[in-house]
């Protein structure tokens, strides 16, 4: 029993330190989106930029989101330094984004390094959800659980992240094509917009995904 006692302790302190650390890290980025904003918006054409801000903006909100729900969904002890290193190496590719707002060319492929990052996050958690079976599978309903929480998993991996990488190497590639095009007003704030709404898609499909998630993880524990 008090073996028992002791690894839920762990387990909470783990759950605290990822949340907290994600938490942290990813106001650091939304500090540094705010500055740029600010600055963006105190040139004369501003309103062209609006589109870029806003999926800066909700891009944060999806990875902290995904994040907070991968670290609530199968975050135990004992915890891994590579997953929470990857976590800083997050923001920081974030904030070099965030320093681009107004040029295209270099914000996409910043984001293109992003969601490569994000192929190597998601496999580093889909070993983590895979060492945790056995854990899982001592509470009732818990095995059931895991698995649909990894078979969520691979298919995230599988056609959501990369649909993302997709889209921004096209987009990177696209704007430098036709670099001239894309300094116009419309189409800079168009593929900016597009940005935005397959990541407000992401994050809708994220918040649905939390709440279905958060009326089962109670029963478990």
């Amino acid at each position: 029993m008090h073996y028992n006692v002791s690894m839920t302790k762990l387990d909470e302190v783990a759950l605290n330190i990822e949340l907290v650390l994600i938490s942290i890290i990813e106001a650091a980025a939304l500090t540094f989106l705010g500055e740029n904003t600010i600055a963006v918006l105190h040139t004369p054409q501003w309103l062209m930029y609006i589109p870029s801000i806003l999926a800066g903006l909700t891009i944060l909100l999806v990875f902290w989101s995904q994040a907070i729900l991968h670290a609530v969904s199968f975050i135990r002890w004992p915890l891994k330094m590579e997953h929470m290193l990857l976590y800083f190496v997050a923001a920081f590719i974030q904030i070099i984004a965030y320093g681009f707002i107004t040029d295209l060319q270099l914000w996409f492929l910043w984001w293109t390094v992003f969601s490569l990052l994000l192929v190597v996050i998601y496999a580093v958690d889909l070993s983590i959800i895979r060492d945790s079976k056995s854990l899982f599978s001592q509470t009732s309903g818990g095995a059931n659980y895991i698995e649909g929480v990894e078979k969520r998993h691979v298919f995230e991996l599988k056609l959501l992240v990369p649909i993302a990488l997709v889209f921004n190497i096209l987009a990177a590639l696209a704007v430098t094509y036709w670099a001239q095009t894309f300094q116009q007003p419309f189409p800079f704030g168009a593929i900016c917009a597009v940005q935005c709404l397959v990541s407000l898609g992401a994050l809708y499909d994220c918040v649905r995904n939390f709440s279905e998630r958060g009326k089962i993880l109670p029963s478990l524990f």
